[in-house]
């Protein structure tokens, strides 16, 4: 009977790790995504409600601003998704190459997107004590720029990592659940790129 059971609950052979949704860390990652997109949600909600209640909005001294440099930024986030898939599919396939090449990249997109969006602080024509609208687009650019800056610092602490340690099935957990958050991390400047970027311009040609 005892033998039986030491059959039964045997559990060696089973992998000592998982780099997929099985792993109670992808799940983490994604609940704390969750959170965060809800702050995100929340602060397009408060421009929404600024703009309802506001019949001037953008205020008529803001400037649309130059589309060039942003567009620019957003550019190269979204054409990093491409690396960073591949270093992704090649975590799950445990090619560390591969992995290192699709990081690489991304940790200069990540720096460079982040110098333009400093960049483009400071040509907005407007601070953020000036008004409400203000205040509303300075936060949402601050709070998308912190994320980003963390996803790259992140991405960056991986790759010099791999150079150093061997990686296990830890380590390429961690690197599939930062390839998801990057992934968040550039989808979810697409409305703030909208609001901030598009919307002046739109609210311009309906003025006129």
């Amino acid at each position: 009977m005892s033998e039986r059971l030491a059959r039964v609950i045997d559990v060696s052979e089973l992998p000592h790790g998982t780099a997929d949704s099985r792993a109670l860390l992808w799940w983490g990652n994604l609940g704390m995504m969750t959170i965060e997109g809800t702050m995100f949600a929340m602060m397009i909600a408060t421009y929404l409600y600024l703009r309802t209640v506001n019949l001037d909005w953008p205020p008529a001294t803001v400037q649309p601003p130059a589309l060039l440099w942003p567009t620019i930024n957003l550019a190269l986030l979204v054409l990093s998704v491409i690396p960073m898939i591949a270093a992704d599919l090649a975590a799950k396939r445990e090619n560390v190459a591969t992995f290192q090449f699709g990081f690489a990249i991304c940790v200069l997109v990540g720096l460079a997107a982040a110098i333009i969006r400093w960049r483009n602080l400071w040509y907005l024509g407007f601070k953020w004590s000036d008004h409400a609208y203000g205040s509303v687009i300075w936060t949402c650019i601050g709070l998308h720029s912190f994320h980003l800056l963390a996803a790259t610092g992140e991405t960056g602490l991986l790759l010099v990592y791999s150079f150093i340690r061997p990686l296990t099935k830890k380590q390429f957990l961690d690197i599939r659940c930062t390839a998801v958050y990057w992934y968040f991390v550039v989808i979810s400047w697409l409305p703030f790129y909208f609001m901030i970027y598009v919307v002046p311009w739109m609210s311009r040609k309906e003025a006129m």
